[in-house]
């Protein structure tokens, strides 16, 4: 389950990004690109942004979990009337159990140190060393930081 979230956690925060589409080895990526991505990294304070994501995300998750859960049972057309009771009774139970794994799972700072990991190798193979620089010196901008601080509502 936790690789699931945190798939899914990934999935989100690279899908924001066009270096999505390309999913590289660090190892073949020029080093001085890697390390300026992470230097622009920092200066985005990306890890900062991410845990403000997955505090929202953590925050929302029980009741859109709960709500997507019993919608499928209630359209579930195989099931009887008593069969969807007894569904949502089982539901209610195990929902205390799979809200605490998920919180569990996006609380843990291994996980964005695990998606951050996984975003240098995209940007470092998209992006030149001259455009990573061009990129770290709009986020340290009065208008990139005005952007990263918004970027979480």
């Amino acid at each position: 389950m936790k690789k699931s979230l945190a798939a899914i956690a990934s999935a989100l925060v690279v899908t924001c990004s066009p270096a999505a589409f390309a999913a590289t080895p660090v190892s073949s990526a020029d080093p001085a690109v890697v390390a300026a991505t992470r230097e622009m990294m920092a200066t985005m304070k990306h890890r900062d942004v991410m845990l403000a994501s997955m505090r929202q995300v953590d925050q929302q998750m029980p009741t859109q979990l709960k709500s997507s859960l019993a919608a499928a049972i209630d359209s579930a057309p195989d099931l009887s009337v008593e069969a969807k009771a007894g569904a949502h009774d089982k539901l209610e139970k195990a929902l205390p159990a799979l809200v605490a794994e998920m919180h569990a799972t996006l609380s843990d700072p291994a996980m964005i140190d695990d998606v951050l990991a996984e975003m240098v190798p995209l940007y470092a193979e998209i992006y030149t060393l001259d455009e990573i620089h061009q990129l770290s010196a709009f986020y340290a901008s009065p208008l990139g930081k005005k952007m990263l601080a918004n970027m979480p509502k």
